[in-house]
């Protein structure tokens, strides 16, 4: 019995770059020495995209078991869909959604140790099965625990106290308690799934200038700073607010274990202008590791064999080191 974890990837939407990436990952072979990969689609459905990217990955149809240093690929489409790469299709967000489904569930039931999610299109998989805003709050809700995004490279972790919602809502939504609660969950994972005994965290503004003392916005005095005082109170080195631009332009980022980013694209925007292609996104907080690449289907290039696989291969590495540093 191999001691290598068993890693769940879901193919994410067919029109897209999924499946292609995961099939130069594995291509290299250099990721079988430390993990054993399973996709949830088709058999034949790879083997007629490995043609078109031209990868030799050894591809093994499961029945019985998962196998060692090839593709395990587990039948879970009664149909396969229709390629139609760049498109948006309902036939490709379903073929995604059980895709998912059945990885989850394979995770949840232990029989594999971790996800690994390929990009999704909110629009084709958005449906009743799936009611959801992306995977983070589909995977809160199966797997059970308090979901925080974080955004990761080898130098920053950046995590979003409000992810997918409008921007007219995030000071709605900001409270001290959801900053507290927020706070607490990258802190337990820095520690658990990072390794880091004394974790520095930082907190961004909302406001421009972090409100400057109080005459842009309010947040800032009256949420952000009291959360802070208190949490320090209670040991935690915790710093900020910090204004968005000055912090990213002056790399204060690497002067911390983690950033806790006010809305989305204040966090995104950063990360990705600095290291797009080489961070993933992690799920932190839930009962079991997930990760995925920090960009979308990539509509745009599907299907024509450009697509890059790194940070889908970082995504791999970095959930096969968490989940080892869980253990």
């Amino acid at each position: 019995m191999s001691d290598l974890p068993v890693v769940a990837i879901s193919v994410g939407d067919t029109n897209g770059i999924g499946i292609e990436i995961i099939l130069k990952s594995f291509d290299s072979k250099e990721l079988f020495k430390i993990c054993t990969p399973v996709i949830y689609c088709d058999y034949h459905f790879v083997e007629k995209l490995q043609k078109i990217y031209n990868t030799k990955v050894n591809l093994f149809k499961v029945k019985n078991g998962f196998k060692t240093n090839v593709l395990n690929i587990k039948n879970v489409w009664e149909k396969n869909p229709e390629l139609k790469f760049g498109h948006i299709t309902k036939e490709a967000g379903m073929a995604a959604f059980i895709s998912l489904e059945n990885a989850a569930k394979d995770v949840y039931n232990e029989q594999a140790d971790l996800l690994v999610t390929a990009p999704i299109n909110k629009n084709s998989i958005n449906s009743n099965f799936f009611p959801f805003k992306g995977h983070t709050h589909y995977l809160a809700k199966i797997w059970g625990g308090e979901a925080l995004m974080v955004l990761m490279n080898k130098k920053m972790r950046i995590a979003l106290l409000t992810d997918h919602v409008p921007l007219k809502n995030v000071s709605l939504l900001i409270s001290k308690e959801l900053i507290e609660k927020k706070v607490k969950i990258l802190y337990r994972s820095l520690k658990l799934d990072f390794k880091i005994k004394n974790p520095k965290l930082a907190i961004l503004g909302m406001n421009p200038h972090a409100s400057d003392n109080g005459i842009i916005g309010e947040e800032e005095q009256k949420i952000i700073i009291p959360t802070i005082n208190k949490l320090s109170q209670i040991g935690l080195n915790i710093k900020g607010p910090f204004s968005a631009d000055g912090f990213f332009g002056q790399k204060n980022y690497l002067n911390f274990d983690g950033v806790l980013s006010c809305y989305h694209d204040q966090g995104l925007v950063g990360f990705k202008a600095l290291s797009f292609g080489n961070g993933i996104n992690y799920t932190a907080g839930l009962s079991s590791v997930r990760t995925s690449p920090d960009h979308g289907t990539a509509f745009d290039i599907a299907g024509k064999n450009i697509a890059s696989h790194s940070s889908f291969l970082k995504a791999v590495k970095s959930a096969c080191q968490i989940w080892n540093n869980k253990k």
